[in-house]
């Protein structure tokens, strides 16, 4: 491992000095959790070296709004007597960090852009896992069921919205249930719409992010984006990382100006479908409210495959939702935009 700087702390005699670089590389590489590394960081000037070689790294952003922090006064207090006025004689001391965009400092909190810059040292990073806490929009709660899928790369293409009132697995009972009218009333699925358009809003913000993540980490083969409560995520690797970060790299001004620019839909369609039977998972979905937007002229009609990578059992069954409603009820689609 010739990239790390020796340490003269290897000659201490102390059983840990006395391992060698590559195998206390291989123990921190089974660590992934950054928090975890920040420990690692300061134990010693040589561990810090080391563990800026890991090329893995996964972090869970906690979730800070006032209403699910029963301390949100107390640490605030904190931050306002002691930890800013540290910032502003380190800010006199040192050089200024690099400045976040404003992309990720608007939307999420101090810890988050703190654990953000201690992320940015790990040069020769690979593999990064982020988890975002997921939006809680007005007028939605933990029983509501919605997943959302987009296609994307340099920019969004399209966003595809998928939300059943109720989903019987594997239950014949409850899937003769769900056969009987529940009411399912246009307000409903007014509503349903308008949680569309939010997530849609989420998505942009965790776009932005991840071709800041791809532009940050020159050796990045794999970036996911999700969100805790597991309604979507924005995955890429490989080649299509490879692709993103040659636009990043290209034409200064064209990238500028399509990150500036605001993005809307060009073409929202929207149906609603009261009962899907899905066959293959034998789940069957009931007053399922269904939205495909395109975010450009040049997409056309959305097409293609819409298997979630790496997908458990559940995201298997909105894959499937997706494909059986693209396949067998174009017919019901309203063009709303």
């Amino acid at each position: 491992m010739n990239e790390i700087e020796k340490s003269p702390e290897t000659n201490n005699p102390t059983s840990l000095n006395h391992l060698p670089d590559e195998l206390i590389l291989q123990i921190l590489t089974k660590i992934t959790d950054l928090k975890t590394l920040f420990i690692c960081h300061v134990v010693s000037k040589r561990i810090s070296s080391i563990t800026l070689h890991v090329r893995t790294i996964s972090f869970t952003a906690t979730d800070v709004t006032i209403s699910n922090n029963p301390n949100y006064f107390s640490r605030s207090l904190v931050n306002t007597l002691i930890s800013k006025p540290l910032h502003f004689i380190r800010r006199a001391i040192l050089p200024p960090p690099k400045p976040l965009p404003p992309i990720i400092s608007s939307f999420y909190d101090h810890s988050f852009r703190s654990a953000f810059m201690f992320m940015t040292k790990f040069r020769f990073l690979k593999t990064l896992l982020v988890e975002l806490p997921y939006s809680r929009h007005k007028g939605v709660d933990d029983s509501c069921l919605y997943k959302w899928k987009v296609g994307f790369g340099n920019k969004i293409d399209s966003f595809i919205f998928v939300s059943p009132n109720l989903v019987s697995y594997n239950d014949s009972n409850n899937a003769n249930g769900l056969c009987e009218s529940t009411g399912f009333s246009n307000d409903a699925f007014r509503k349903k719409v308008h949680i569309a358009f939010q997530c849609l809003k989420d998505v942009i913000v965790r776009h932005r992010m991840l071709l800041y993540f791809i532009k940050e980490f020159p050796l990045l083969e794999r970036v996911v984006i999700s969100d805790s409560g597991r309604r979507g995520r924005l995955s890429l690797s490989g080649g299509r990382v490879r692709e993103v970060r040659e636009w990043i790299g290209g034409d200064a001004d064209d990238v500028k100006l399509r990150l500036n620019c605001v993005e809307v839909p060009v073409s929202v369609n929207t149906c609603y479908v009261d009962v899907l039977d899905l066959g293959r998972s034998g789940c069957v979905m009931r007053d399922v409210t269904f939205a495909v937007m395109e975010m450009s002229e040049d997409v056309g009609s959305v097409t293609g495959d819409y298997e979630f990578e790496d997908e458990d059992e559940e995201e298997g069954v909105y894959s499937e939702a997706v494909i059986e409603i693209l396949e067998n009820h174009k017919d019901k689609m309203k063009k709303l935009l």
